[in-house]
């Protein structure tokens, strides 16, 4: 118990450190766009390897769903239109090719 209490305590400190030191300074400029472009980053580092191992057999598929997703959201509001191209565009990949 006292290693999850610990433990508890250090990642508390961690995370409201930055908090309490930057009270009342302005944050770099290059540090805000860093940090409005990290969460980004780490999602498409996240899904990559998704996309390519989704199908083992044809990493195509995964890649052309991903790509037709993006050129239907260019053109569509919300998700439902990008999610069902995606859908489709991957299954006939596999389906046909």
């Amino acid at each position: 118990m006292a290693v999850i209490i610990g433990g508890a305590i250090v990642n508390y400190l961690i995370r409201v450190a930055p908090v309490v030191l930057a009270k009342g300074r302005k944050m770099p400029p290059f540090l805000a766009t860093f940090l409005n472009i990290m969460p980004v980053a780490a999602l498409g580092a996240l899904i990559f390897p998704g996309i390519i191992e989704s199908f083992p057999d044809k990493p195509s598929a995964g890649i052309i769903g991903v790509a037709v997703a993006a050129l239907v959201s260019c053109f569509a509001d919300g998700l439902v239109f990008p999610v069902v191209a995606a859908i489709a565009a991957s299954w006939f990949t596999i389906r046909f090719f």
